[in-house]
Formats: structure tokens, sequence, C-alpha cells
């Protein structure tokens, strides 16, 4: 088949080396039995780890059989006992979120059971990114303590802020975190429940926050149940109906897409079609998308909104907008998260052409030859999108990228790296040396607080990091499957989907359509910048195509030739007229 594709010395239009993904033997081994799938989803299907999963389970998974035990996480139990006594004394509690979207959907889930269930006496806390920092601070603390609370959520952080949480328990406050941050020091809250701890045997350690507070919520709804707490006042929720806002959490965390997190996500689409959380059918007013929702529309449109304030705006109306309690004022917040959300476009793509700038007048840095990694700072980009900039430039020059706003005089730094290289490895490199205040994250993204004066070290501190690392410059191009035309078909592209929905480690489906060429093609977009096309095999049998952003770039000028082309991209459907019609995305072309 790789012959078939590219020849080996043969780089594609955008210097990519095209490679096909290796089968994993367990899932090919299982596949061997099955028969009510095609071959070209079994040769889909063979490429991906299914794990301890039977075909029929990964294909139509239940949350009966799939579910994890709640109480495999350590400390659940404990977190679960905790809880169910304060709510029994009738306690005031204390819920505080991060301020993006896995803490404002496990916030929001977090209220929203709490408030099915009959408890009113509830605070919210959502730290603002530049006048309480992240996680669990003193500010908080004291705003939980000034409204006489006894016990507080901790959700998405908390993990490692060892000494405010000491501080919230001299003042008379307990604190129950969940979160999926990596551990350095033992916590004193009176519950930890977190899997990436090292005594944590729940092999959990991929999910996002907001699927662990939904897995405690399972466990504290059996708690009540089995204590008779619900009656004809006390309706038992549910659970399921959370979901929406689990699947938002989990896609927009970027997290892995394997076992329960697919497993909730596909569940929670479900949810969030049938538009019962109203803020989410507000916002998807807003942005005025009537198809069938899908983990792409979560994680390009809905997320960024909802991201936006904790970025450059108000922090909490992320949370605000998926809870009940607003719901009079859900228009009004809708309309501020896109306005945020724009200028943090404006704001993100300003930033990003100025850090282009300085890296190409940049002696220190050739991203062509030996640099090994990006640091770029100024004083006028906002906080709020230093990791969006970092992200875009290890995209484009695939090296880990660290992006500073020296903006105050708290310094503020965001990593963003690439496989083999964990952003935390690099943050604990930074405290040994004294360099950073805190800072913290997972293997590919992670932020810090620099010390002031400490900027010019910076460099001279991460070339000796990476002095013994090795990054390979050749980038390769992962490809599922190669198909000739003829075999592609609107069943076909739904059975693909089956195998959705789609996201880390458990990738869309990359395809190789062979011999093309273009018979229309037209410049389109309101900025002018994508190109739609009509493939056409040597048969005369045709595909509609387009091409993102490629309208001045050298796969567009290939477009716009007469030659014969392999292509790679993906398959996907869009709807017009009420008729499904199939579409190639196109990311890259090899050139026969």
């Amino acid at each position: 088949m790789y012959k078939d594709i590219q020849k080996a010395d043969n780089l594609s239009v955008n210097g990519l080396k095209w490679v096909v993904r290796d089968s994993d033997k367990v899932s090919f081994k299982k596949l061997e039995q099955t028969k009510d799938i095609s071959n070209i989803l079994k040769a889909i299907i063979s490429k991906r780890k299914i794990y301890s999963l039977r075909i029929e389970q990964f294909l139509r998974p239940t949350l009966r059989e799939l579910t994890p035990n709640p109480m495999d996480l350590h400390n659940m139990d404990k977190a679960t006992n905790v809880f169910y006594e304060s709510i029994l004394k009738n306690h005031k509690i204390g819920i505080l979120g991060d301020y993006d979207v896995d803490g404002a959907t496990s916030s929001a889930l977090l209220f929203n059971y709490l408030s099915d269930i009959g408890l009113s006496d509830l605070e919210v806390f959502i730290p603002d990114r530049e006048k309480d920092g992240y996680g669990l601070s003193k500010n908080a603390v004291n705003f939980f303590f000034k409204k006489k609370i006894s016990i507080i959520f901790c959700l998405d952080c908390g993990t490692n802020d060892i000494e405010i949480v000491d501080y919230a328990k001299s003042v008379g406050i307990e604190t129950i975190i969940i979160d999926h941050h990596e551990q350095k020091q033992k916590n004193n809250a009176v519950a930890l429940i977190n899997p990436k701890k090292n005594i944590d045997n729940s092999k959990l350690n991929y999910m996002a926050t907001v699927g662990l507070v939904f897995l405690f919520l399972i466990s504290l709804n059996s708690k009540l149940k089995k204590n008779n707490f619900f009656s004809s006042k006390i309706i038992e929720p549910n659970l399921k109906k959370y979901l929406d806002l689990v699947a938002l959490g989990t896609v927009c965390d970027l997290v892995p897409l394997k076992k329960a997190n697919r497993l909730f996500v596909k569940k929670g689409i479900i949810e969030i079609n049938k538009k019962s959380n109203k803020g989410i059918k507000t916002l998807l007013e807003k942005l005025n998308i009537k198809k069938i929702v899908d983990e792409l529309d979560i994680g390009f449109y809905l997320g960024p909104c909802i991201n936006a304030p904790g970025r450059i705006g108000e922090s909490s109306l992320g949370f605000r907008l998926l809870t009940n309690k607003y719901e009079k004022y859900f228009p009004d917040i809708a309309n501020t998260l896109l306005k945020n959300n724009q200028e943090r476009k404006t704001l993100e793509n300003i930033a990003f052409e100025q850090a282009k700038n300085k890296i190409a007048s940049s002696k220190k840095v050739n991203v062509k030859q030996n640099t090994k990694f990006i640091l770029v700072s100024d004083r006028s980009w906002h906080p709020g999108i230093i990791g969006i900039i970092a992200s875009r430039l290890t995209n484009q020059y695939n090296i880990p990228s660290i992006v500073i706003s020296s903006k105050q005089d708290s310094i503020k730094g965001s990593i963003r790296s690439i496989k083999g290289i964990s952003a935390v490895d690099i943050i604990d490199f930074l405290k040994k040396n004294n360099t950073v205040i805190n800072g913290g994250g997972h293997k590919m993204a992670g932020g810090f607080t620099l010390k002031n004066d400490y900027l010019e070290k910076l460099q001279d501190l991460l070339t000796s990091f990476f002095s013994n690392i090795i990054i390979s410059k050749q980038i390769n191009l992962e490809i599922d499957i190669a198909l000739d035309l003829y075999s592609i078909n609107t069943e076909l592209i739904e059975e693909i989907s089956s195998i959705g929905p789609f996201g880390q480690e458990n990738e869309e489906p990359r395809m190789v359509i062979r011999n093309l060429k273009v018979s229309y093609k037209k410049v389109v977009g309101k900025k002018e910048n994508h190109i739609f096309c009509i493939l056409e095999d040597i048969y005369g049998k045709s595909l509609n195509a387009i091409a993102f952003n490629q309208a001045y770039s050298s796969l567009g000028k290939v477009l716009f030739s007469e030659k014969l082309f392999n292509v790679a991209g993906k398959l996907r459907l869009y709807e017009k007229k009420n008729q499904k019609i199939p579409q190639f995305i196109i990311e890259d072309i090899l050139i026969l």
C-alpha cells in the first residue's frame, strides 16, 4: 500500500512524508471474525487501539456496560461520605472551578445537580486570570469565608495548591479537590480525587475533570438513593441528561477520546442535540448552528466562545451560561461570549503575526535548521491569549514553543510542546533553577509565572534543558487507508462516523485518494482564502472537495494547475437542501 501512495524519497507539496499507520495486532485479530462492517472500516479500525472492548462495544458502546466504577478512584468513597454528611448538616457549599471550559463545565455540572436535588445554598467562585491567578487562591478562600462556607469543591485545579488548602483549613473551610493535573507533593485536602496521584490505581488518568465530577455524582447519587434521600418532593435526577456538559468539557480539554471519554462524549453529543440545556441552546442559536451538532462544532464553535471570557473577559460567564439559575440572562451572556471571542481572535491574530516577525528577525532562532524551541515575549500580549499563540507556533514549526506576556508586574508564560517532550518537565526544570514562582500542566501544555528580572536568563536555561534532546525535522503525515474514488459514497462516510467521536488518540481517519485531477475550481469564503473544487479520476467519477486557507499556498497552485496527483485528507458529509453530500477536506497533495 505504501508504494501506491508515495515513493520513499518523494515529499508532498507541504514537505511531508506520507506514512501508513501500522495495524494494532489486538484490534486486527478481533476484526477477523466480524462480518457486519465493510473491509474499508475494518482496515481503519485495525489502525487504532480498542483495548479490552469487543468490536460491538467499540461501535455501539453503552453506559451500562462501560461506565467506570467511581470507587476505583482513590478517595472517592471518602469524598462521597464527607459531602453526604455536609448535606445532612445543611452546610453552605462552595464551588471553585478553573476559568477554562473543563473548569466551567465541571462547576456547572456540580451546581446543576446539587440544585436539582434541592440544595440552594451554593456559592461559586471562578478565578479571574489576572487578579486571582490560576487555581485556589487566598482571594477565593476569603470570598468563601465571608459567605460562611464550610466546605468547598475545587474543580480542575487545587492539586498543588498546598499552602492555600492549609490556609482554608485554618479558617474552618474543608476542601474536596477533583482534578486531573500532575501531583507534585502531598495535599491536606479532606479528599483529593485525582487519577494522576501515585497511589491511585484507577487507570483513569486520561479523563478530564468534568468526567471525574460526573463519576463523583454517580457515587453521590448512589449514596443518597441508598439512604432514601429522594422522595416525591426531591425527585432523583436522570444523570444521563448531564452528559452534554461532560461532552463539552472533555472535547475542549483535548484529552484522549478513548474508553470512558469517548463513551461520555458519544452519549453527550446526543444530549446536546436534545437542547435541554437552555444555555447551550441559546449559544447555538446565536452561532446560527442549525445542523446536528458534532464534536467539530463543540471544538471549533461552542468551546472557544465559552473559553473566551476566561481569557479576556468576565471569567464566570462561561459557567453562568451553562447553569439554569441565570436563564433569563442567557441571550445577553451569549452575546457577550461571542463579542469576547471575536476580540480574542483579533488579539490572537495580531500577536501571532508579531511573534512570527520576532522569530524571523531573531539571530537565536532558525526554525529551518537546528533550533529546538521557540521563546518569544512581548509586553503588549494579553496573558489570556499566549497559550493559543504558543499552540499555533508549535503547530507551524513543529517544535516546543514558550510564549511570555510581560504585560504586568506578574510575568506569565505558556508552553505548548510536541510528542516526547513534556511541558511539565520543562516547568519542573525552571522550578529547580528558582526561575518560576509557580506553574504546572500536562505533557503537551503548561503555564507558569516567571520571577521578575528572570526573563533575560530564560533563553539560556531553556537552551540548557534542550541541549541533550534530539528533535527530528522530518514531519510525517499519518495515513489510515488509500482509496479509489469509486469506493466513496454516503453510506461509507456514515459507516466511518460510527467509530467517532474523533479527537486525541481516536483521530478522524485520514485517507489518500489516488490518481486525480481537478475538473472545476473556485476561490470561496468571506476572505476568499478557501478553494472549492471538484476532484475527478481517470474514469470520470467525481467528488466535491475543499481546501481551507489554501487559496494563496503551494497546495492552492496545484489545484489551479492541470497536474495529476494523489490527495490526502478527510471524508465528511455536508447537508444542502436536506440532502447529504460527500465532501473531501484536502490537507495535502502529492504530485504524480
